[in-house]
């Protein structure tokens, strides 16, 4: 088994023992035995438990910044942009559920401490959505498809908020709708609550 197969198994079976037992309670014994490697190799490769944790935080949310960046570089406006984007976070999520199960259930307290001060890696990730969707935003202002009543980085802050808050209920549970049913819910609430005003119908007659 080469160095990148052994990493790619410790990784899968690590994300499918944190999901079914909790980050708290699989060991790393057991992730190596499970992925058939020695568990001298999983340190190896990722220095620790948290080590692995990290790295699928990574991996998460590297694809979904390349699909942010990705939606911001169609010519699109900024009402079909942010129209893309909460489609694409629930399709995101819908295909890496054991990740985002993980993430917003299992986060250890002291990795929040450890690696979320400003300017730490994840933090970047982090400040980099909070970026791209105010691009979003400001973009549909440039071009009049949406209206914003408050500064572009504060509603994009408010906007991740509603995504990360409704996407760790349905992760534990706590909300019945399908991720699709909830991808609609959530498009059309952002949609109507940033829409442009309606241009006033002219009186006929008038030129």
């Amino acid at each position: 088994m080469s160095n990148t197969a052994r990493s790619r198994a410790i990784l899968a079976t690590a994300s499918r023992l944190f999901a079914a037992k909790g980050y708290s309670n699989a060991t790393t014994s057991e992730i190596a035995r499970e992925a058939g490697v020695a568990e001298g190799t999983l340190y190896h490769h990722f220095g620790s438990k948290d080590g692995i944790f990290l790295k699928l935080f990574d991996q998460t949310m590297e694809g979904y910044l390349a699909g942010i960046e990705g939606l911001l570089a169609e010519e699109t406006t900024g009402r079909e942009t942010l129209t893309a984007l909460v489609r694409f976070h629930f399709r995101h999520v819908s295909g890496r559920r054991e990740h985002y199960l993980i993430l917003l259930r299992d986060f250890p307290v002291h990795l929040t401490v450890e690696r979320f001060a400003r300017g730490r890696p994840q933090r970047q990730k982090l400040d980099r959505i909070t970026e791209l969707f105010s691009r979003v935003l400001a973009r549909g202002k440039a071009d009049g498809s949406l209206r914003l009543r408050f500064p572009a980085r504060d509603t994009a802050e408010a906007l991740r908020g509603s995504l990360y808050g409704t996407t760790r209920l349905k992760m534990l549970g706590l909300v019945r709708a399908p991720l699709p049913r909830l991808a609609a819910m959530v498009e059309a609430h952002w949609l109507q609550a940033l829409a442009s005003p309606r241009e006033p119908k002219r009186a006929r007659g008038q030129g």
